[in-house]
């Protein structure tokens, strides 16, 4: 009996760890077991970013649910993740860095306006919109990066009427570290945000 008794907590506690081991590497279909308010409470998304070891795809699920606790600030329908907005939203911000510019004109042949960009993942004939940000913070979480991104952009008009458009249902988020020699002790990132009536 006392065997059955401690292999079945064994048991337990090696499923435990591997549900904390998989919670660690966030992944596209952990959207749907969270929301703004319980992804924020989450102990990986309130962690120190160590800047030789992001987790993008945790980074924009943190700027993902941070959005959709404005949306519901103001009584609006929260953003369902897309993941192909995510792939445009990634790609321009990790291209501003590579080939150093902030703009929503890039400079790579085939991507220079956000329709090309969109287009190429299969979203076209959308109302669409797209926020970028140039951030630093010091010493930053997940969450705290994130808070600080939205924040910003709910303070210039443009991107908080893109952040409250009624027309937008998805979000993609990207977002991509730079290192600035002159201020080494803050953690830089360029950001997107990518938005659309429809998705793929």
């Amino acid at each position: 009996m006392k065997r059955n008794t401690l292999f079945i907590i064994f048991l337990l506690l090696v499923k435990i760890n591997l549900a904390q081991l998989e919670l660690y590497n966030w992944s596209d279909d952990l959207y749907e077991n969270y929301n703004s308010n319980t992804f924020q409470n989450l102990e990986i998304a309130n962690q120190k970013i160590e800047k030789g070891n992001i987790d993008y795809p945790l980074l924009n699920a943190a700027i993902f649910y941070s959005t959709n606790l404005q949306r519901e600030k103001y009584r609006k329908i929260p953003f369902i993740f897309s993941k192909y907005l995510t792939k445009a939203a990634q790609e321009h911000s990790e291209d501003m860095v590579k080939f150093k510019f902030y703009s929503h004109t890039s400079k790579v042949r085939g991507k220079k306006t956000m329709t090309e960009r969109l287009k190429l993942v299969g979203i076209s004939n959308a109302f669409t919109a797209e926020n970028i940000f140039d951030f630093f913070l010091k010493s930053p979480t997940y969450w705290s990066l994130a808070q600080g991104l939205v924040n910003g952009w709910m303070e210039s008009k443009g991107h908080r009427a893109n952040i409250l458009n009624k027309n937008y249902k998805y979000l993609g988020c990207g977002s991509k570290y730079y290192f600035n020699k002159d201020w080494i002790d803050y953690f830089y990132v360029k950001s997107t945000q990518n938005f659309s009536s429809t998705s793929p």
